[in-house]
């Protein structure tokens, strides 16, 4: 879902992207006063609305810098098994036993 609100924003000039902005900081205004009244049934909206307005807000800077908007290029299967598959994981060692060999090379001294 994200994916498509994001190309709906990315097709926004920068006056729509801060009319946007706009209206969703107001949405999630009312959305928090609903909260906290106790008349708001679900925080999702909330949530959804929060994630959009980062979203613009992020497209907008983008424009304003003048930077291309950055979409992520799709993985393969493929390529995420290689990743996976390149990096063996290590054993990392739990706090008491790095203090515990910490202890003993003490006593050894």
């Amino acid at each position: 879902m994200a994916a498509k609100s994001m190309e709906k924003f990315r097709e926004m000039s920068a006056n729509e992207l801060g009319i946007r902005e706009h209206e969703l900081g107001e949405q999630i205004f009312r959305l928090r006063f609903q909260l906290t009244t106790g008349q708001a049934e679900s925080v999702k909206k909330l949530r959804e609305a929060r994630k959009d307005l980062a979203r613009v807000k992020t497209l907008a800077r983008e424009q304003e810098l003048g930077l291309p908007s950055a979409a992520p290029a799709p993985e393969s299967g493929a390529k995420k098994a290689e990743k996976h598959e390149a990096k063996p994981r290590e054993k990392k060692l739990s706090h008491k036993r790095s203090s515990r060999a910490k202890k003993e090379q003490v006593r050894e001294k």
